[in-house]
């Protein structure tokens, strides 16, 4: 009895240690050591028939839990979730299953009740689980899927349980096993036509309520089988579902039945014109005119802004931009300018979705501010960056009656003097309600990929800020590090093409070379080799060299394929290369190199040229590449340049 009271004890330690990020961490590991602690406990305590079986059981599922959190990415990670919550459930009604079909003398009255809620709680779970998770991994559709007379196939659906399990928990009833089974069925059931009618917009809810039932499944469970551990942990997490469901509807303004249980009303006519909440007018030297390219006006209205707020939603997870919008962030904190993020407690697919992709691209957790706290601020912020978001942001929330967000908290966005947002399109997101906030006064709309357009930002504000350092484009020795300049380049760029020449070779820089590459990659970048046929001083010489440095085949693109794309690259990093990327061979005639192909990286929109120096190449034609305002050019020994800019970024 006092080792499980210690094993319950330190499961609501690792749990207390979730209500700070800084200890989430810390927390989860206590949470698993808990369990595998009351795993052992249970194992000790019964005769195991076949301890082959189990152990075999125990390597197959290690093995595969193993590999799928392995292979999944954050974006995943609600998906991940909601299918654990499932497998909770089928763990949970499967037990109860055997248990009851066992027709034991053991188990009491009150044990089969318990089974038979368990079955029926657990088979739920386990369907709408999988539901939930389809709807978050894009398999099924987003919005609700309404049947007809959806309610009253609920409540039959319940009626029948309920008459099923009545007749189950009957002893001297005969075939229990076939009741059970179609127990089981029409609970599955249940969890389909519960869940389906549950939109995108609520899946913060359904999660929470599901990591609930799979609780309550697991502690019923453990009446049945008489086991105080699983029934306490069982227990736990039922309680702390239940209590962050009620959390999320609170965030959301919503009755938790009424999320359930939804009522489809028209929207009241003319209620969008309804202000219910004071709005600013941008300034005039803000709004871009019609004529005004948007994206000047976006990296004008961010070079402009003294403080900023940035709103990261769901389309920031999906375009898997939260890296550069992190590198945007660092790079606005070191103009000087005031940076936040405001969290809106159901922005994305499951509580905490935005922390932890924040997190993972090492955003300060100091800098992630929740909802209450942060919309006070939007009034006397000078920029609102919305990245990926619509409905946390959607003022129809506040100003309409009758739509499924009216009454939603939001985050006050449209209150800051400027906004700016990077979405993929205007379409309304998961509720279905437009947002008025694309058409208001001074908004400026940056429309595509929101990864490459924040990159895109980055760029242009990175070309602003070493053109007011150093009078020109390109960073002295005198005013900034070139090689930090560089860092910032590789950092701030989606699109990298990597040039390898006879230098690289002599300075055996491929490795570093290689190593960067994958950095970068990493980093959600896109890295390609581009080989000239005669790079080098043999045919495939490039490719012998980066096969050695594991560089993958498919990464070396011929100059053929890879030259028009050039003109859509952000950076062109060459290392050791000279004549091969020399214009003056397309450009002026009469030199030993007129009229040879070149790979084209002087179309890129930056240029980063890591030589030893700057002389000409073999031809002896100087490169007026090394002269341009969009090139940086690094000399030295390249495999020491390489090292530097690894160390850099890695730091």
């Amino acid at each position: 009895m006092i080792i499980d009271l210690i094993v319950i004890f330190i499961l609501i330690i690792g749990i207390r240690m979730f209500r700070a990020p800084k200890g989430a961490r810390a927390g989860n590991l206590t949470a698993a050591f808990a369990l595998l602690c009351a795993l052992f406990l249970v194992l000790y305590r019964n005769d195991i028939l076949d301890p082959g079986i189990v152990i075999a059981a125990l390597a197959i599922g290690s093995a595969l839990g193993w590999i799928v959190a392995m292979r999944v990415s954050m974006i995943q990670i609600p998906a991940m979730v909601a299918f654990q919550h499932g497998a909770g459930g089928v763990a949970a009604f499967l037990v109860s299953f055997l248990e009851l079909s066992r027709h034991t003398a053991e188990i009491s009255e009150v044990g089969t009740v318990a089974g038979i809620m368990g079955l029926v709680v657990g088979a739920a779970t386990f369907s709408g689980s999988m539901i939930a998770c389809g709807k978050l991994a894009n398999k099924l559709k987003q919005t609700p899927t309404v049947l007809p007379k959806h309610d009253r196939l609920i409540q039959g659906n319940l009626l029948l349980i309920v008459a099923i399990g009545i007749m189950a928990a009957i002893p001297s009833f005969s075939g229990t096993s076939s009741l059970l089974i179609l127990l089981i069925c029409f609970s599955m059931l249940l969890g389909i036509v519960f869940s389906i009618r549950i939109g995108g917009a609520d899946m913060p809810v359904l999660i929470s309520f599901l990591n609930a039932t799979a609780g309550l499944a697991a502690a019923l469970c453990g009446i049945i089988i008489q086991n105080r551990l699983l029934i306490a942990c069982g227990a736990t997490v039922a309680a702390s579902g239940s209590i962050l469901t009620l959390v999320m509807c609170r965030a959301m303004n919503r009755n938790l039945i009424r999320v359930f249980i939804p009522v489809h009303s028209k929207p009241v006519e003319g209620a969008e014109k309804q202000e219910k909440a004071p709005r600013h007018t941008a300034q005039p030297a803000m709004i871009p005119p019609a004529e005004e390219d948007p994206f000047a006006a976006a990296v004008r209205a961010v070079s402009q802004a003294r403080s900023v707020i940035i709103i990261p939603g769901y389309g920031m997870a999906l375009a898997r931009a939260q890296f550069n919008v992190a590198q945007l962030a660092r790079m606005l904190e070191q103009m000087g300018k005031e940076v936040a993020f405001a969290i809106h407690p159901v922005a994305g697919r499951m509580p905490g979705h935005m922390n932890v992709l924040l997190a993972e691209a090492e955003v300060s957790y100091d800098k992630l501010i929740e909802m209450d706290e942060i919309n006070p601020r939007f009034k006397d912020t000078d920029l609102a960056m919305i990245v990926g978001a619509c409905d946390v942001v959607n003022p129809a929330a506040i100003e309409t009656e009758g739509t499924p967000i009216s009454g939603m908290p939001i985050l006050m966005a449209h209150q800051a003097r400027h906004v700016l947002v990077l979405n993929l399109d205007e379409n309304p997101g998961y509720s279905g309600v437009e947002n008025p906030l694309y058409r208001q006064a001074g908004a400026i709309m940056l429309l595509g990929n929101a990864k490459d357009t924040v990159g895109r930002i980055l760029s242009a504000l990175f070309d602003e800020t070493a053109a007011t350092e150093s009078g020109s484009q390109v960073p002295e020795e005198d005013n900034k590090d070139p090689l930090a300049g560089a860092a910032e380049l590789l950092k701030s760029s989606n699109r990298i093409i990597i040039i390898p020449g006879y230098g690289m070779a002599l300075a055996g820089a491929q490795f570093n070379v290689a190593q960067l590459a994958r950095m970068l990659e990493q980093m959600g970048k896109e890295v390609r080799f581009a080989i000239h046929p005669v790079a080098g001083r043999m045919p495939g010489h490039m490719n012998v060299l980066l096969a050695e440095a594991e560089v993958s085949y498919d990464k070396l693109i011929e100059m053929d394929e890879i030259n028009p794309r050039f003109k859509d690259t952000d950076l062109a990093m060459i290392v050791g290369a000279c004549d091969v990327v020399n214009p003056a061979a397309i450009e002026t005639e009469g030199t030993p190199i007129s009229g040879m192909p070149i790979l084209m990286a002087h179309q890129a929109r930056h240029v980063l040229v890591l030589n030893l120096d700057e002389n000409p190449g073999y031809s002896g034609v100087e490169n007026p590449l090394y002269r341009e305002k969009q090139t940086l050019l690094i000399p030295g020994d390249a495999k020491k340049s390489t090292k530097a800019l690894i160390e850099l970024i890695s730091a």
